[in-house]
């Protein structure tokens, strides 16, 4: 098991040269699993995120320094943000990164690294593994399904399917991305080596961004922004999952033998107020500009660690010491 650091921006990369224990001492759980081997850089759900060359080939020089590989995180982008995203990968190939590997999360992002550098390590980001990622899962399904326990399909991915393994492998990719959801992963026999992040998962992302869209007049709020500012940089947002079976009287729900509830009927019970945490169980899920992440915390952590050591596929955990946007 190999353990890596994601810093999604130069600011982030800044903090962890900083620091003498790079930071580990926010994420005690991860001082177990051995010596960091590998920088993971930039963001891989927003192109306005994209960071500029310089600091991609800044942060490849720190990781040569450490005698460490470097993994460049991307996105799914544009036509105009392909190319600037290739200009990040042509910089930092003639700057000789070390091991470099691509995360894609765009098919044309895929084709072009692949096409101009074959020697670069292609790996299947997460945004294209699909996963069953929702935090109201674990509490939904199993009263809507009818049964004790989630569908072990909703604990699969993408890499649970032969034939998208083996088109993987025909487009040059030769490692993969994954998040450990909250019921639980099985990453099945894929053969491609995988790496989890943890504590934090994605949810789901969009080229529409809530955040973005504060202050702005109604004909430019919901619309992909053509350029942005980044107000996602200083604000997060706590959500809580709108229904859970955990709160009180949800386990006498009514629910006719063989009968179809819309999820929307379970899932749109909204409160004025978020309650104390500490007084209620519902799922609370974290939303960073355009993209919604859970967190894994307490024995879902230790779970999910213990699953990854395991797991035979799975050979790294990256460390995301914040939310990796």
């Amino acid at each position: 098991m190999k353990l890596c650091l994601h810093a999604p921006d130069r600011r982030r990369l800044d903090l962890l040269r900083a620091s003498d224990d790079l930071r580990l001492d926010e994420a005690p759980w991860a001082a177990g699993l051995g010596e960091v081997s590998r920088l993971y850089f930039g963001v891989g759900f927003c192109q306005h995120l994209l960071p500029p060359a310089i600091d991609c080939v800044a942060a490849a020089e720190w990781a040569t320094e450490r005698g460490w590989g470097f993994t460049f995180v991307t996105g799914y982008v544009t036509d105009a943000f392909l190319a600037r995203t290739m200009e990040c990968v042509d910089a930092l190939v003639e700057a000789g990164a070390p091991d470099l590997e691509v995360v894609v999360d765009d098919w044309g992002v895929l084709r072009a690294v692949r096409d101009r550098h074959p020697e670069v390590g292609l790996v299947l980001g997460r945004g294209l593994n699909r996963q069953v990622r929702d935090p109201r899962v674990p509490d939904v399904g199993p009263e809507h399904l009818g049964g004790d326990e989630p569908p072990t399909s909703w604990g699969g991915s993408s890499l649970g399917s032969a034939a998208f393994v083996a088109l993987m492998r025909r487009m040059g990719v030769a490692r993969a991305e994954a998040d450990v959801p909250l019921q639980g992963l099985n990453a099945g026999e894929s053969g491609l080596p995988t790496a989890v992040h943890l504590p934090y998962g994605m949810v789901a992302s969009g080229r529409i961004c809530m955040v973005s869209a504060y202050g702005k007049p109604p004909s430019t709020r919901f619309v992909p922004p053509l350029a942005c500012d980044a107000p996602c940089r200083d604000v997060t947002l706590t959500l809580r999952a709108p229904w859970s079976r955990r709160d009180e009287g949800a386990e006498a729900l009514p629910v006719a033998e063989g009968a179809f509830i819309p999820l929307t009927k379970l899932l749109n019970r909204r409160r004025n107020a978020l309650p104390e945490p500490e007084t209620d169980p519902a799922p609370r899920f974290l939303q960073k500009g355009n993209t919604h992440f859970y967190e894994l915390e307490g024995d879902r952590l230790d779970a999910a660690l213990a699953w990854a050591r395991a797991e035979e596929s799975v050979d790294r955990v990256v460390v995301e010491v914040d939310l990796p946007m």
